[in-house]
């Protein structure tokens, strides 16, 4: 399959040939794009969102080589963030767990409940980035990257049941603190 993305690919190479120029091409370029990307992801957390960005262009940087430009180099440094968002994610609720010295819950019986909707996308992600990590997870799993129940519970290391009662309580809590906030 012939390259689509010549220029991408181009542009990453010479970005890890450290070239001063694609270096702020690709910052200027496709920063913008993933850090968007990311900070709604990390829940609001800017810092959080500046080091999951930092880390995933020196990992595409270092990987120049293998990205063959088959889609456009944003989509590929967002698929990279994702793996970083993932780790983000463990590490929260890791650090969740340390803080509260709970154990995590496990119940069934989930009853859907809508989200009310929310015309400030700024107060969405105020209140996403006040869930503990394992909430705001799997909710931007969920309704951001579009998962089914399966693929996050295999992205997580749940049952389906598990995840189900997750995103219940999950809903829940958004629910509340958007109700707190208006």
């Amino acid at each position: 399959m012939a390259q689509i993305h010549d220029d991408d690919a181009e542009l990453l190479r010479a970005a890890a040939r450290g070239e001063p120029a694609a270096v702020r091409r690709l910052l200027d370029e496709a920063g913008p794009v993933l850090y968007g990307f990311v900070f709604a992801r990390a829940g609001g957390d800017a810092a959080g969102a500046e080091d999951i960005v930092q880390e995933t262009l020196f990992e595409a940087v270092k990987g120049a080589a293998g990205f063959r430009g088959d889609a456009a180099l944003t989509t590929w440094l967002c698929a990279i963030a994702r793996r970083r968002l993932a780790r983000y994610y463990e590490r929260e609720r890791r650090d969740d767990l340390v803080r509260s010295g709970l154990t995590l819950v496990r119940d069934s019986g989930v009853d859907e409940i809508d989200v009310p909707q929310v015309e400030d996308r700024d107060e969405m992600i105020r209140a996403l980035g006040r869930l503990s990590a394992i909430h705001r997870q799997v909710l931007v799993l969920k309704y951001l990257d579009d998962y089914s129940v399966g693929e996050i519970a295999r992205e997580i290391g749940r049952t389906e049941v598990q995840v189900q009662s997750l995103l219940q309580r999950a809903r829940d809590g958004l629910r509340r603190q958007l109700e707190a906030s208006a």
